[in-house]
Formats: C-alpha cells, structure tokens, sequence
C-alpha cells in the first residue's frame, strides 16, 4: 500500500469502525485502487469492536487506534489525533471509494481559501429507486451549502490537519449529527466546497432496514436540530 515506509504521509485517510468486519475488508481494498500519486496512510478509529474488525484493518497495513466513546464521531477524532498527514480524508467502513476520490478531494483542499471539502455519495449495490434518491442529494448538498445552511455527511469530507485542530474537529460525544456540527465549523474558517466527482458508494443497509421515509424523516429532524437548536438527537439505532 502506497503510505508505508519512512516518509510522512501527505494525506491520512480516517475510517471510524464497530464491529465491520463484514465490510470494512472491501472499504480498504477500494483505498488500494486509488489513482494518487503522493503517499497516505490509513488510519482506523475502532470503538472496541469485539470481532475481527481490527484484525482486517492491519492486514491491509492500517493503524488502528481504539477509543472507548464507541461512536462515528469517537473513531474520528482520535484517528484525526495521531495522523500524521497534511490533509485529512475522512470516510466510513461500509463503503467503496472511486479511484480518483483521493486526489480530488486533496486537490479541492488546495485551493486558496478552502477550509474543508465535501464529496458526493452514491449507493453501493442500490437498486434503481436508491440510485434515484441518493442522487438529490448532490444538488441539495451544493444549495444547502450555497445559502449557508451546511450540509454534510461523514462518509466523504475532508479538511487539512491544521484546520482540523483550529475548530476542535468532531465532537466525540455526539452519537449523530456530528457531521453537520464539524462541518458548521469548518464553513466558518473558510471555504466549504462541493466536490461533485469525489464520489464515495455507500451501503444501503441502513436506509432499507429503518425503511426509507423513516430514515429520511430522522434525518431531515436531525438537521434542523442540529442547525437552528444545536441539539442532535441523543440516540442512533445501530445497524450491523
């Protein structure tokens, strides 16, 4: 894996993970087909997952890092804590990233002005009704951002290792919505762009299980909780 040796890396790529050994095997092999020249590392912040997660993890040459919140936003930030990268990518343990998501998001970042870059997201494996769906949220996400209502998800962002640490970076202790609270943070530091091609295939597992309006209602909720109360719901059903 491109990463390895005594260089520091330019770019540390952050997936938080509980308990996915299931998928997170197919999450970092999409990392090994990335089309970026420079050197990265990866760097899993694991909630004390009591399956092979972390076993997985090392043998495609990722650091792990075990913290004990056991939440998305947890694994974030103590990952982000020990990078050693320039810039950081963040994203999830049950996807597949396009082979250029790397190098567009580093690129956006180097943009003058820009304090963070959000990606877009497709299904993974979704039928056509998800494909359909999933796709309204690449123009949302650019008027959301536009009108200065920020809009983002975990699973595709990314800030330099600088910024991360002037706005304090994910709060741990957010079971959900800790997105959007970063990402109202990073849009006050600077530029917070849409990176339209930077496309990271999500698993639908969690839609299809709480069934599609439920799941949408939830986190339409969630972002007006977050945004005009600074409130996010306490609790987040999980799904293995």
């Amino acid at each position: 894996m491109r990463g390895r040796g005594a260089r520091k890396p330019e770019v540390s790529v952050i997936i938080p993970a509980l308990n996915e050994e299931k998928y997170i095997g197919a999450a970092l092999a999409s990392l090994e087909r990335q089309r970026f020249e420079g050197k990265y590392e990866i760097i899993v912040g694991d909630g004390n997952s009591t399956d092979r997660t972390r076993e997985i993890a090392k043998s495609y040459g990722a650091r792990v890092v075990v913290e004990n919140y056991g939440t998305p936003a947890g694994g974030r930030h103590a990952a982000a804590m020990v990078a050693r990268g320039k810039y950081l990518l963040f994203t999830g343990a049950d996807v597949e990233v396009s082979p250029d998501w790397m190098r567009l998001m580093v690129d956006a970042l180097k943009k003058r002005g820009v304090s963070g870059a959000l990606g877009s997201v497709a299904p993974l494996e979704g039928t056509l009704l998800e494909e359909f769906l999933v796709w309204w949220l690449r123009p949302l996400a650019v008027i959301m951002n536009g009108i200065g209502l920020v809009y983002a998800y975990g699973e595709s962002m990314a800030c330099t290792a600088e910024t991360y640490r002037k706005t304090g970076g994910f709060n741990p202790k957010l079971v959900t919505g800790e997105d959007t609270d970063f990402a109202m943070r990073l849009a006050k530091a600077g530029k917070f762009v849409f990176v339209w091609n930077a496309t990271v295939k999500v698993s639908m597992r969690r839609p299809r299980s709480w069934g599609y309006v439920r799941y949408a209602l939830f986190h339409i909720g969630n972002f007006i909780r977050s945004h005009f109360f600074d409130a996010p719901s306490r609790r987040y059903e999980p799904v293995r």
